[in-house]
């Protein structure tokens, strides 16, 4: 091939680089650190919990995950002042953050989105009785608008655990051995009503260099279609929605979040 063609081929396949639509590079949309020591994290409108203690949730600088400051949330059982929306339940949402006209808390279907996130259970007490029926104390949501949480992270007995659907995975064994230790979470998600979905779920405790995948699902319906909402938003903190249903359950639980984002993904 002559120098000439040569050069005109090598300029072709510039141009058509050039000419391609470039891949957006992913995008950090919230970063909640709690470095202001408020429970907005200093973004406007984010709400640090709806149940009226003054203690319902708080900035403790005892043991962040990182930095100064991280947030606590306690729910106590049979106390009014611990109730939001007519449940046991003290969760932060980002759901109703509004940045430059968008959501970043937020997602809906055709959305790709990276998640991570701390959490230590504080002072947890155990579950004591081994047989029969036990409550579960809900950490995160991914909660569908309109709906149930299309995922979400519990604890029931002494095991954390995902929820999905109709399926489970185990997050943690046994969390005895982790109280007042973090937690890293870590999911990469595919929003989709249809088989065009997907999504993995990665857990790091504090003795682990690295992630471990806990959860894996492909061509699956993240964004549950059996909900009416069309969109949905993250929570964080305490819901136990049955844990007032039994005797053995403890009356209150702390639990601390730290280093929440949302990266946008290509």
């Amino acid at each position: 091939m002559s120098s000439i063609r040569t050069h005109a081929v090598h300029a072709a396949a510039l141009a058509a680089i050039l000419a391609a639509p470039a891949v957006p590079a992913q995008t950090t949309l919230l970063h909640i650190d709690y470095e202001t020591g408020t429970q907005d994290s200093g973004i406007p409108r984010l709400i640090g919990t709806e149940a009226p203690a003054a203690d319902a949730a708080s900035m403790v600088s005892d043991k962040p995950r990182s930095g100064r400051f991280a947030i606590a949330h306690k729910v106590t059982l049979r106390n009014p002042d611990y109730v939001s929306f007519g449940a046991p339940r003290s969760e932060s949402t980002a759901g109703p953050v509004a940045v430059g006209g968008t959501r970043p808390g937020q997602y809906a279907p055709g959305q790709h989105r990276l998640y991570t996130f701390s959490l230590m259970l504080k002072d947890w007490e155990p579950w004591l009785p081994t047989s029969g029926s036990a409550p579960i104390d809900i950490l995160w949501q991914f909660k569908h608008f309109n709906g149930g949480p299309d995922i979400m992270i519990g604890v029931r007995r002494n095991q954390m655990v995902l929820r999905y659907a109709n399926k489970q995975a185990l997050l943690v064994d046994d969390v005895r051995l982790h109280n007042n230790r973090w937690i890293d979470f870590r999911f990469d998600i595919v929003w989709a009503k249809d088989a065009s979905g997907r999504f993995t779920a990665e857990v790091r405790l504090d003795d682990q260099a690295d992630y471990v995948r806990k959860a894996e699902e492909t061509a699956f319906p993240t964004f549950n279609p059996a909900y009416a909402g069309t969109a949905g938003t993250i929570q964080w903190g305490l819901y136990r929605p049955d844990s007032e249903q039994f005797p053995a359950a403890a009356l209150t639980r702390r639990v601390y979040h730290d280093d929440i984002t949302v990266t946008r993904l290509p």
